[in-house]
């Protein structure tokens, strides 16, 4: 039983190593091989194409055809199309060429002699990733044993040590302090009572008059002159001098005006009217 077991296990073994090295040889056209007049999108349709570095797969295609009356050339999609080749492009020649899928995506492979692509030599395939042999089932789950459920014995809390207040430093004993004596007010001395300045007497009011004095002048009386004798020589005789009392009244009459102008108006013209009397 032990040993049908081994010989399970080595012939699985084997064909997983037999299955990841394994190489997949196509021969493009099979029989027909590479040449015009040939549907290979449809011999390509059937088949899977793979690439892996991981399990290292080589798969790769074989290009036959008489040397130098055919190649194969390398293309992008446009030139694919078209029919056309770049510059730069790798053209192989062999007649029996080997290419070797190293990554995944799509293909274009023409022929560029005279117009064997526009006669349908062209081939366009997809390379996929590598096949990788399925997983190993994992092992089923097992649930682990169950362990009964302890009770956690709470662990003893030492109470904390009691609270010391702290006291507020002492204070000294409060000391009284001294009565309080009232503050005698010092007795100001009175000020002297006022004395009301008198004003001094003014003179009385004079109203004033419209009227200014007037100071009568007395013309003296002409004095008649003797006439004249024609005929009789005799020297100018001059007019007599105006008599003394005639003049003295005059002079008087002048500084009376004068004097009166400086007094009082109605005082004035009562000792003027009086004068007047006096005088005539």
């Amino acid at each position: 039983m032990a040993l049908s077991r081994t010989l399970i296990i080595i012939l699985v073994a084997f064909c997983t190593i037999f299955s990841t090295i394994a190489v997949e040889e196509y021969i493009v056209g099979d029989d027909y091989g590479w040449r015009t007049l040939f549907d290979y999108q449809a011999w390509a349709a059937d088949k899977n194409f793979y690439v892996g570095d991981r399990i290292e797969l080589n798969m790769f295609i074989v290009f036959k055809y008489v040397p130098g009356w055919d190649n194969v050339v390398r293309v992008n999609p446009d030139e694919f199309i078209t029919c056309s080749v770049s510059p730069n492009a790798i053209t192989l020649s062999s007649g029996e060429d080997e290419i070797i899928f190293g990554g995944t995506g799509a293909r274009w492979y023409i022929s560029s002699i005279g117009n064997h692509c526009k006669l349908g030599q062209k081939l366009a395939i997809y390379v996929w990733p590598a096949w990788s042999p399925p997983l190993p089932s994992p092992a089923p789950w097992t649930q682990p044993p169950y362990a009964p459920w302890t009770p956690i014995t709470p662990s003893i809390v030492t109470p904390p040590a009691p609270l010391t207040p702290i006291m507020p430093p002492s204070e000294p004993p409060y000391a009284p302090s001294a009565p309080w004596t009232p503050i005698t007010p010092s007795i100001a001395t009175p000020p002297a009572p006022w004395t009301p300045i008198t004003p001094s007497p003014e003179p009385p009011y004079a109203p004033w008059s419209t009227e200014s004095p007037y100071a009568p002048q007395i013309i003296p009386t002409p004095i008649a002159q003797a006439p004249r004798t024609p005929g009789t020589p005799s020297s100018s005789i001059s007019p007599a001098p105006a008599p003394s009392s005639q003049l003295h009244y005059a002079s008087w009459t002048t500084s009376f005006s004068h004097f009166a102008r400086s007094m009082p108006k109605k005082p004035f013209k009562i000792s003027h009217s009086n004068l007047l009397g006096v005088l005539g």
